[in-house]
């Protein structure tokens, strides 16, 4: 199962959440569970999100996206704020074989996901990292982001 999602569902006092749950429609959502995934977001995944920021998020998979792309600026050695979703491999700094390898890796453990082998060399953007797709070895996973 995803992590973040998994963590996220605690936060919001629920069972599940996917990429398409719209956080301020889960149930009793109030200012506590709001700073609550923003402690989350700071505290657990270094994704530091201004109120202002946080206020254009509409579903999970929007403050996924945050998440992964403060991962990935770690790996990466770059500013967050040098990261969306158009940062492609070989032209972002310190995207480069080794560090690809990583973030595929690092990603698996961190978030809990995995890519198909078959797919990984074909992963040159941020974007090609947050589509989700089938892997035989997660069914969970699958259904999550199905």
């Amino acid at each position: 199962m995803n992590k973040f999602y998994s963590a996220l569902a605690g936060v919001l006092e629920v069972d599940e959440v996917g990429p398409d749950t719209v956080i301020r429609e889960v149930p009793d959502w109030c200012s506590l569970k709001a700073f609550g995934v923003l402690v989350m977001m700071e505290n657990d995944w270094g994704a530091p999100v201004s109120i202002d920021r946080f206020a254009g998020f509409v579903t999970a998979r929007d403050l996924y996206r945050e998440a992964f792309l403060a991962f990935m600026a770690g790996v990466l050695g770059v500013g967050r704020e040098n990261l969306d979703g158009s940062a492609r491999y070989g032209e972002t700094p310190g995207w480069d074989s080794v560090n690809h390898l990583r973030l595929v890796m690092e990603a698996e453990a961190r978030f809990g996901v995995r890519f198909e082998l078959e797919r990984i060399p074909s992963m040159t953007s941020v974007d090609d990292f947050l589509i989700c797709r089938r892997c035989p070895a997660s069914a969970e996973f699958a259904r999550i982001c199905a």
